[in-house]
């Protein structure tokens, strides 16, 4: 073995972690390219099995991101041409292929923005923070919220409005702020 290149345990050991710690942002390229598509979970399971197979050609240092992106994007392409038979597909490669890389680019940076919605909602008061959590966290509808506050449904909605637009805002400030890593 040269001395020259890290042991390929710890180079494994790094790659495991990143596969790991992308599986959020896999399932949702794959899901955005498949919606309703029963057969997602299995897609990825075979990136995976590719990233792993292929994890000599990934050069650490570089984009793991756009790597693995890549591999799951060619992943959904083969299911497609695979079951091209089934009439609930109704997307050409182009399209689907443009879809996975503006949602690729979105789950880039999910985990940082993650942690930036968690600070946003912590600088709320405490009402506003429940209005939120009873809208996503619980998925009840508006009226049920309208009718606990004396509010019409409405302005309940025009403030929820309100509260995602500051919350948007306020996780772009904290992305530009923060260094990229």
């Amino acid at each position: 073995m040269s001395m020259d290149k890290p042991s390929n345990d710890a180079a494994d050991e790094e790659l495991v972690a990143l596969i790991a710690a992308r599986q959020t942002t896999l399932r949702a390229i794959i899901r955005s390219m498949l919606p309703g598509c029963a057969d997602c979970e299995d897609i990825l399971q075979e990136t995976n099995m590719i990233l792993w197979r292929k994890r000599e050609s990934f050069q650490p240092g570089t984009n793991f991101n756009a790597w693995a992106g890549t591999i799951a994007r060619l992943q959904v392409l083969a299911w497609l041409k695979k079951n091209q038979r089934r009439k609930s597909v109704g997307f050409d490669g182009d399209l689907l292929e443009r879809i996975a890389s503006a949602a690729s680019e979105c789950f880039d940076n999910l985990n940082e923005r993650r942690d930036a919605l968690n600070v946003c909602l912590h600088e709320l008061s405490d009402g506003n923070r429940e209005l939120i959590e009873h809208r996503y966290v619980h998925k009840t509808p508006l009226a049920d919220y309208a009718r606990k506050c004396g509010k019409t449904e409405a302005a309940v909605a025009k403030i929820l409005e309100r509260l995602r637009s500051r919350l948007r805002d306020c996780i772009g400030r904290r992305l530009s702020t923060e260094p990229q890593s």
